[in-house]
């Protein structure tokens, strides 16, 4: 979601123009997740997205914390001016996603960084739709007797610390209080959607 604002002011300082785009879906968009305490987009991600923009000189570094899926903190430096610390990097560590499922059923927080009680797991799908401004992110499960799945997660492995500190960050928990029953023989297909 992404809103665009123009303003204009004179040269006291008041504002003369403005003019925004998209700012009404923006305005909902943010009540919405301010309203929902269930709408988890961990705040891990959230320092990762800031850290992705926020500005660098030439030899400088910045840093964001995380707590890995093991409850461990790590300052993780995401730009910096040799490659071999950064988050990105597959020097030593996979970078990829990972889609969690399990049986906990307490809500969820922006400080959770792992499911409450992880059943399975499996590595995760990514397309991209550039067309409709959309990156998916999924993964399915066969299931062999009937299961019930209460809460599913998305999760980031990658170099976490040095360059050579494998470890999983919590994108996501999303608990479902009523559960999701598959059958036995029945697949669960969990999927992420984003749109820019």
């Amino acid at each position: 979601m992404k809103m665009v604002e123009v303003l204009v002011t004179d040269r006291d300082g008041r504002v003369v123009n403005r003019v925004a785009v998209n700012e009404d879906l923006f305005s909902e968009h943010l009540r919405r997740q301010r309203s929902d305490s269930t709408d988890l987009f961990t705040r891990w991600v959230l320092r990762m997205l800031f850290a992705i923009f926020e500005p660098v000189a030439v030899l400088g570094y910045n840093k964001f914390t995380v707590v890995d899926t093991g409850g461990t903190s790590r300052s993780q430096q995401m730009k910096l001016n040799i490659t071999a610390s950064m988050f990105f990097t597959t020097n030593n560590c996979n970078n990829r996603l990972w889609i969690t499922y399990g049986t906990g059923t307490t809500p969820p927080t922006r400080n959770d960084y792992r499911l409450a009680s992880i059943a399975g797991e499996g590595l995760a799908g990514v397309t991209l739709d550039e067309e409709d401004g959309t990156i998916t992110i999924s993964g399915s499960f066969m299931f062999t007797t009937s299961f019930t799945v209460y809460e599913v997660g998305l999760e980031w492995e990658g170099c976490v610390q040095s360059n050579n500190v494998c470890a999983r960050i919590l994108m996501d928990r999303t608990v479902f209080p009523g559960g999701v029953t598959i059958p036995a023989g029945g697949t669960l297909s969990v999927v992420y959607r984003f749109i820019t």
